[in-house]
């Protein structure tokens, strides 16, 4: 039995990630596969390089595939299939009630299913009925809510994926007591104000194209809403939403105080092959479905994904389809959604249906609201770097997490899964704690480690003593910040001038620090995409290749003299061809160096990188650790370099959208934000103090001549380790760890081999004598 096998993973998985090299699982993989495995919360904070992918990945594929596989056998023993086909039934087998799981958990509702409470104040509270309507089965359907008391009330139709906060996104259509209808949280005059003793009537016609409309007292107000194409093949349903206010639904089982509009009948007496029992899409009468949208006809999502980056998800995408290349019957269908790239081939890909998400917030939740994400028969909700999303996406995690089902119990309930280098922020602790349920923190060397294999050293910036920047060659290309401003020799005690006097410094030590230590491969940060384009520019002019891009690296090998600064550029405003092309490149060792953003900070694997530097400190001490993260990975040496300026440094910081000032620097957008410009003061010399406190101990500093620091020096040599190999001579902790543990059973298992051998030589001596004729 493999080492992965003894944590419950099942042999699929094992055969291959045992391809992939892994003969043992990593410390965080140890820890949360078998909590995952079991059905709890997890959240995990390891350092960079730890395998955290796989920790989630193995666990995530193993259930997915088994529930499949169960959907798949028990759909064949009722006859029908969970992946399409098969027709509703003559008549419904399911109560028409308010539902008591698709509700949010302060609304109340009755015995009967038919009167819903909510009673707070200030916020709204929704519920939704077990029964909807095939916005394409031809139908018109209709129920009626009555009014109990003063409170604020909406009714209408929405998708089982719609917020329950009725009409305030893509998927839902309301009608409020104040007069309003709603949509996309647009709230426009309709017909007039409702309240207590008041009875509103709710119509979906299906017909023509499909509409929305509400009657007061048995009085039609007229058409409220044409149903937009996205959702003329979805299923609605029944949709109330109340603060400090009750209601009492009638779908048509006992009389209805007002008789429905011509053509119109109850819901709870329309034909079967109109409605849709539950919120999965299945046919009141058994089935599947028939009228079901392209979203439901295939198989709906088990497992989404949200992931900070673009790279970072196409990265944990491809892993998943590495690690379950054995799994079958069923083939595990996983999806890439990201904005950048055409949106079409994602659309086909739900069409055909897909089993697990992985994307990017902006792109998940656009198919969610639109409705070509479905989230019924979501069981995993994961956040991979998920400080970072948090951080920058709260609202988006908290619009899908509201829209996941949430009722199943053991096996089947939601699992939510947090995963990060760094876990401890207030932020992360708050949406924890609103989102999961009795979370497992696996902590190893969670808040302020980094690996013990990374050296970190400084390179001190100081114009004032280095005068080299007055040189004219290199040339350099730096930000235009300060491209209104005199800068020379004569100015050089001015912190204007002194500021750009730093930015052409250090793209000089950049040349030195690489010459000296005889780079051969080497991440480098920026601060933005501008700057790494200026960055990039510097390096082909050294290369030979001139400032501009067109001497750059255009995708093949270098021929010929080995050009010593070849480089490319991951950024953010790159085209997803070009950074999956840059990507490529470098790992490939087709170019020494890849200059990125943070962008790059998280969750890139980049094996046996030597060599991580900061042009430009980040702007928090977390992403500091997930930078040098890059280095270090799998007990590999690394050595992460910083520049720190000795003075303030003015740089771009642009807040509006699509502005980029830096490309026309003038007189206004030069000044600094409090003025109304587009710039800041940045000081390196705070911000190191804080990744110092993270790390809790000082960083030293490279010598004059930039070589490494003596201890560093003294400590390599002694241990006889490189930067870019494992540490110890190329044998890992955690393989020496284990045959520690394992060495005396090799050692009993040899001496029972050798006794094993002895005996059977000896019997087949002894049988040889006896046959001998005497």
């Amino acid at each position: 039995m493999s080492a992965f096998e003894e944590l419950g993973v099942m042999p699929e998985l094992c055969k291959a990630v045992e391809e992939l090299g892994w003969t043992l699982p990593s410390p965080v993989q140890a820890e949360a596969i078998p909590l995952i495995l079991g059905g709890g919360d997890v959240m995990a904070a390891a350092e960079t390089g730890s395998g955290k992918t796989g920790a989630f990945a193995i666990p995530v594929l193993q259930i997915v595939h088994e529930a499949l596989r169960q959907r798949m056998h028990s759909g064949a023993a009722a006859g029908t299939s969970s992946y399409g086909g098969g027709g509703g039934g003559a008549s419904s087998t399911v109560d028409c009630v308010l539902s008591m799981e698709d509700r949010d958990l302060h609304v109340a509702l009755s015995a009967d299913g038919y009167t819903a409470q909510s009673r707070s104040e200030k916020s709204w509270g929704g519920v939704r009925a077990t029964v909807g309507v095939f916005a394409s089965c031809g139908g018109k359907v209709y129920y009626e809510v009555t009014v109990n008391d003063e409170g604020l009330s909406r009714v209408g139709w929405s998708c089982p994926t719609a917020s329950r906060d009725l009409g305030t996104d893509l998927l839902g259509f309301g009608f409020g007591g104040t007069g309003k209808k709603s949509h996309k949280r647009q709230f426009d005059a309709y017909g007039e104000p409702f309240g207590q003793g008041d009875v509103i009537g709710c119509m979906l016609d299906c017909t023509a194209g499909g509409s929305v409309s509400f009657c007061k007292n048995g009085r039609q107000l007229g058409e409220a809403f044409k149903l937009p194409p996205h959702l003329q093949s979805q299923v609605l349903h029944p949709a109330i939403c109340l603060k400090n206010a009750e209601v009492a639904v009638n779908f048509g089982i006992t009389p209805f105080a007002y008789p429905p509009p011509s053509g119109f009948v109850a819901l709870a007496k329309a034909h079967a092959a109109w409605v849709a029992a539950g919120n999965d899409g299945t046919a009141a009468g058994g089935g599947t479905a028939r009228h079901g949208s392209s979203a439901t006809a295939g198989r709906k999502p088990v497992c989404v994904i949200l992931e900070p980056a673009k790279d970072l998800a196409e990265q944990t995408a491809n892993c998943f389809n590495d690690y379950g290349k054995h799994l079958n019957n069923p083939k595990l269908r996983t999806g890439l959604f990201v904005g950048g790239i055409d949106i079409a081939p994602q659309i086909r890909l739900l069409r055909d249906g897909v089993d697990i998400v992985v994307g990017t917030p902006g792109r998940v939740i656009d198919f969610v609201e639109s409705g070509k994400i479905p989230l019924e028969e979501v069981r995993f909700f994961v956040l991979d770097e998920a400080d970072r999303l948090i951080a920058d996406n709260p609202d988006v995690i908290t619009k899908i997490y509201n829209r996941l089902p949430k009722t199943g119990t053991g096996v089947n309930r939601l699992q939510v899964l947090l995963f990060s280098a760094t876990l401890h922020s207030p932020e992360v602790k708050d949406m924890a704690a609103r989102i999961c349920v009795n979370p497992i923190l696996v902590d190893l060397k969670g808040k302020d480690a980094v690996p013990e294999t990374v050296d970190h050293v400084l390179v001190r910036v100081n114009p004032a003593e280095d005068r080299s920047w007055l040189q004219s060659k290199p040339e350099v290309f730096t930000d235009g910040c300060h491209a209104l401003d005199h800068i020379g020799p004569n100015s050089a005690s001015t912190p204007e001038c002194l500021s750009e006097a730093t930015k052409r410094l250090k793209q000089r030590l950049l040349q030195r620090i690489i010459d000296t230590l005889k780079m051969e491969q080497c991440l480098i940060f920026c601060r933005t995409n501008y700057d790494c384009d200026q960055l990039e520019k510097f390096l082909n002019n050294l290369g030979g290749g001139g400032g501009g891009g067109a001497g750059g690296f255009r995708g093949k090998k270098e021929s010929g003299k080995e050009n010593p600064y070849s480089c490319v550029v991951l950024a953010g405003a790159r085209s997803m061809d070009e950074r999956r092309a840059a990507l490529a490149a470098f790992k490939e060792g087709d170019v020494r160096f890849m200059i990125c953003t943070d962008v790059a900070a998280r969750g890139i694997d980049i094996r046996e990188l030597p060599y991580v530097i900061n042009m430009t400190l980040p702007d928090k001490s977390e992403d500091y650790i997930h930078r040098i993260g890059r280095v270090g990975r799998a007990d590999t040496m690394g050595l992460a370099i910083s520049m720190v300026s000795e003075v303030p440094e003015k740089v771009w910081f642009c807040t509006v959208k699509g502005l980029k000032p830096w490309m026309a620097p003038d007189s206004s957008n030069t000044r600094t934000t409090d003025k109304g410009g587009h710039t800041i003061w940045y000081d390196e010399k705070v911000l190191l103090a804080a990744i110092e406190a993270r790390l809790g101990r000082s960083i030293s500093c490279m010598t004059e001549d930039l070589s490494l620091p003596p201890e560093l020096k003294e400590r390599l040599a002694s241990a006889g380790d490189k930067y870019g190999q494992q540490r110890g001579g190329g044998v890992s902790k955690e393989v020496t760890e284990h045959l520690e543990q394992i060495s005396q059973n090799v050692q009993q298992l040899a001496s029972l081999e050798w006794r094993v051998q002895t005996s059977f030589l000896r019997l087949k001596q002894r049988w040889q004598t006896a046959e001998t004729p005497s």
